[in-house]
């Protein structure tokens, strides 16, 4: 079946060529020039002739030249995509998987989450399962990717963005005490001995030797703050009260 524009074109690689992978625009633009040269090229001559064929392309704004070729699979980028293809914008449900990949696989560093979060999101086993599950009828495979692409993940490139803006946001998420808090997030209103164990562990490293005094301010801190602040916050604020402690020691001892 001819298509009938160059967008028509570009999707129709997309859904024969895409199984189960991430593709980057330009990734893209090449697989295109071989689809049409290749594939397309072939199911068009068993009927018509070479002429008939470039005639074809010009029809569809498609000429030999690559800037033609190139311009269709961005349009059709802008299209799935709504905003465009450029830009980082990535939904809510892509920080949860990040979360998750650190809960389901215990991912020991960056490189280690980037790997996972690919997995989670690419295995046939995983978000991609859940997805197909939610849909009222079978969905091929490539309309899964162009969902990821709304969610804003296109290439391997965008899953490590992912990854690093929530890494800023988590920045212990390595830490064992950290992901089991993940998995077992404290109950509304009750206190965690897990958040508590990991607020005591970080803040130990802003004060190795601390005394029953200190321990028992950041004790104070937990249990005030805890609905408030993040782990993370809360040992900011024990930091401040350490420098406070310190700074009124040395007023008295000058």
């Amino acid at each position: 079946m001819l298509a009938k524009s160059a967008i028509e074109l570009v999707n129709r690689c997309y859904e024969e060529t895409n199984k189960l992978t991430l593709l980057s625009l330009e990734e893209f633009k090449e697989s295109f020039i071989a689809f049409v040269f290749g594939d397309y090229q072939e199911e068009f001559m068993v009927q018509y002739d070479l002429e008939e064929f470039y005639e074809h392309l010009n029809q569809l704004q498609l000429s030999n030249c690559r800037r033609d070729f190139d311009r269709a699979v961005e349009e059709w980028y802008i299209t799935e995509y709504g905003s465009g293809y450029k830009g980082v914008n990535y939904h809510d449900i892509l920080f949860t998987l990040v979360k998750e990949a650190v809960v389901q696989y215990q991912s020991p560093n960056r490189i280690a989450l980037i790997r996972d979060v690919t997995k989670l999101l690419t295995m046939p086993n995983g978000f991609l399962a859940r997805w197909q599950n939610g849909q009222i009828r079978e969905r091929p495979i490539p309309t899964y990717f162009k969902y990821l692409m709304k969610l804003g993940v296109r290439t391997h490139e965008d899953i490590e963005t992912l990854v690093d803006m929530w890494l800023v946001e988590y920045p212990n998420a390595f830490n064992k005490k950290q992901q089991e808090l993940f998995a077992n997030p404290p109950r509304r209103g009750r206190p965690n001995n897990v958040e508590l164990a990991l607020l005591i562990e970080l803040a130990m490293k802003v004060r190795p030797e601390m005394t029953a005094q200190e321990r028992e301010r950041l004790r104070k801190i937990y249990y005030y703050h805890r609905k408030s602040l993040t782990v993370r916050e809360m040992v900011e604020k024990f930091e401040k009260y350490i420098a406070s402690k310190n700074k009124s020691n040395d007023s008295q001892v000058g």
